[in-house]
């Protein structure tokens, strides 16, 4: 035993020896002039070694150089494609012996890379060999053959210090840089704890990231381990813990959270700013669920989204694998208000634009927008959505309880309102939204019941005119670059009924009854039990001719049509009950015209009116039809009884 003892003393001794001397005999400058060689030879690039190089043996094989640089490809921006201020490199020799890779100390001091791409498309990390290739070795048998397998890993002081990567692409001009990268690797062995902490700083942001992987040795074996992934930035935090499979494809599933304080910022950052009405929108976002990935496929459960004001809860699946990306799922909305992400209305009271020579003027109604209407958006991917909505507002109209089922497909959009809450009432609905070609389209049919037309109304083409309860049916396509171009273009049909209602704006009783006041003074309103209609629409040009309306007192229909580009009506009221208490209505017809919220009413005298008007003025106009009083002159041969009261009634075209 005691001469063991000593044999091992003297091993060690010996050990020691060789290690303390080892560097003072190792011929430093050969072994730094065959690592040059065989870089070269590798690669057919230089490698170039301008600072000292140390070497070491003990305790652990070692070498240290500073100022290393490895040269760029032939015609390149910049000579070195890599700049190391100090390489660090050492292994342990004892697990070496028996198959084991132990790094003990791996460190790149202000480290600067640039990858680039050259105008042909040749990245600089392409690299050829200085002589020609060697014949293709063979497949090595299985178990490794005459490879030595590395059994075990072992990473001790694996760093990244100050580093810097730049990336340009010649063909673009796009660059990016990385700078301040810092990053610290551990792996004690392949059955612990893999860690991975870093920062690095981009586009002026400093992010945060830590990675870990609690069985590194199931993931190289293509099984599954936990792992937890974070990032911290400024414009986005992520969190994710869950588990990895290392199979073909790769899975990835469990719980994230993702937090991003402002969309507009976050896009601004990434290069892509977002070019959207107000300073209100797109603000912060919060998703949170449980991610399941398999390759370019990714599916999203138990979401919870927060998008500005907006709160959702639903599913998705998206999948990246195809020429297009395509998204499924559904999402229940408990409010959604679009009107900030939409353009700004025109003011109240603004003027419009001049008008072409080939166009009349506009009225103080053209509302419509001429700025272009831009779908291209719709052709970025397809999807298949179901959209609940505890209530949704867009522009004035405020929408209650409905259900919307969404398909993109192609740069077509179907939206299909199989519920819609809307006034009181409800409906079903159809809109088909063209982006594929370069002039938008529409193409939309509803059906509503039961709702309240004044407000109806009046929040969407802000007209009040009409009170009552009932219902519509309506089918309209049309194409246009603009929105005023787009009403300008719309066909289609439709039909309307509303009862227990009020027309407001003329008293069609007191305008039957007595002519010159009723008119003159204007205003009012005119009660009805039912009002129904059908119509067209041609190039904008809503026609009506079966206009039936029912007061208490009279019946009478209407034709005319209204033009939807210039937002005006040229309408035709007649009784349809020639007397009413005693009042003679043969021929009498009431004209509606002018600019839809400011309409204007005037009775209409038409060739075969003028040829009974005496008569129709006898029951209607005070003095008519009574026996002259004295000092009364008498009506000359041919004239219309009343004439003169008829130039006073139309002559200054009164409201």
């Amino acid at each position: 035993m005691k001469k063991l003892l000593i044999g091992l003393a003297a091993v060690v001794v010996l050990i020691v020896a060789v290690a303390v001397a080892a560097p003072f005999f190792i011929p430093v400058d050969t072994i730094r002039d065959k690592v040059i060689a065989g870089v070269k030879t590798a690669t057919g690039r230089d490698l170039k070694i301008a600072g000292p190089v140390k070497v070491s043996v003990f305790p652990v094989l070692g070498v240290e150089a500073s100022q290393v640089s490895f040269s760029n490809a032939p015609g390149a921006s910049a000579p070195e494609m890599a700049q190391i201020g100090k390489l660090e490199i050492a292994l342990k020799i004892l697990p070496l012996l028996s198959s084991q890779l132990a790094i003990d100390r791996f460190v790149l001091n202000d480290p600067v890379i640039l990858l680039e791409i050259d105008k042909q498309g040749r990245p600089n990390w392409a690299f050829g060999a200085a002589k020609p290739a060697a014949a293709a070795p063979q497949p090595a048998p299985a178990g490794g053959g005459a490879r030595m397998p590395m059994k075990e890993l072992d990473l001790g002081d694996i760093r990244v210090v100050n580093g810097k990567i730049t990336y340009f692409d010649h063909r673009t001009g796009q660059k990016q840089e990385l700078s301040d990268i810092n990053m610290k690797l551990s792996l004690p062995n392949l059955d612990s704890r893999f860690s991975n902490d870093g920062s690095v700083t981009w586009r002026g942001k400093a992010v945060k990231t830590a990675i870990t992987v609690e069985n590194p040795r199931a993931v190289m074996d293509g099984k599954t381990s936990d792992v937890a992934i974070k990032v911290a930035s400024e414009p986005v935090n992520f969190d994710f813990k869950g588990k990895l499979t290392n199979a073909n494809p790769v899975k990835v599933e469990g719980p994230i959270d993702l937090k991003v304080p402002s969309v507009r910022g976050l896009a601004a950052w990434t290069g892509n700013p977002l070019q959207m009405p107000g300073d209100k929108t797109f603000g912060p976002l919060e998703i949170k669920g449980v991610l399941a990935m398999v390759g370019s496929k990714i599916g999203f459960t138990d979401a919870q989204l927060a998008f500005d004001a907006i709160k959702a809860k639903g599913e998705f699946a998206f999948d990246g694998g195809g020429a297009k990306p395509r998204l499924q799922g559904k999402l229940d909305v408990e409010k959604l208000d679009v009107n900030p992400y939409l353009p700004p209305e025109a003011p109240a009271g603004a003027k419009p634009a001049a008008a072409q020579p080939s166009q009349p003027a506009a009225t103080k109604s053209s509302g419509w927008s001429d700025d272009p209407i831009d779908m291209t958006g719709l052709r970025a991917a397809d999807a298949d959505f179901a959209l609940g909505v505890g209530s949704m507002q867009v522009r004035k109209i405020q929408i209650g309880q409905s259900a919307l089922a969404l398909q993109l497909k192609d740069g077509r959009l179907v939206a299909d309102l199989s519920k819609l809450a809307l006034y009181q009432g409800n409906g079903q609905g159809k809109l088909m939204l063209d982006g594929s070609g370069a002039v938008p389209g529409i193409d939309a049919a509803f059906k509503i019941a039961g709702i309240q037309a004044e407000p109806l109304l009046r929040d969407a083409a802000g007209f009040d005119r009409l009170t009552g309860t009932g219902g519509f049916d309506l089918a309209v396509t049309g194409r246009g670059r603009s929105q005023r171009e787009l009403v300008g273009a719309l066909n289609g049909k439709g039909d309307l009924k509303f009862t227990n209602g009020v027309i407001k704006g003329f008293d069609l009783g007191a305008m039957i009854k007595n002519v010159g006041s009723a008119f003159g003074a204007g205003g009012g309103q005119t009660e009805f039990s039912q009002l129904t209609a059908t119509y067209t629409i041609t190039n904008g040009i809503l026609k009506n001719s079966d206009l039936d309306l029912q007061a208490p007192i009279i019946h009478a229909t209407g034709a005319g049509t209204a033009d939807l580009p210039k937002r005006t009506v040229d309408y035709k009221i007649k009784p349809l009950n020639a007397n009413i208490a005693g009042v003679n209505l043969a021929g009498l017809a009431i004209a509606v015209s002018g600019p839809w919220d400011d309409l204007s009413y005037r009775p209409d005298l038409t060739s075969g009116v003028v040829q009974g008007a005496g008569k129709v003025l006898e029951g209607l106009i005070p003095g008519q039809g009574q026996p002259a009083q004295p000092g009364t002159p008498a009506s000359k041969p041919g004239q219309i009884p009343g004439a003169d009261t008829l130039k006073g009634l139309f002559g200054g075209g009164r409201k």
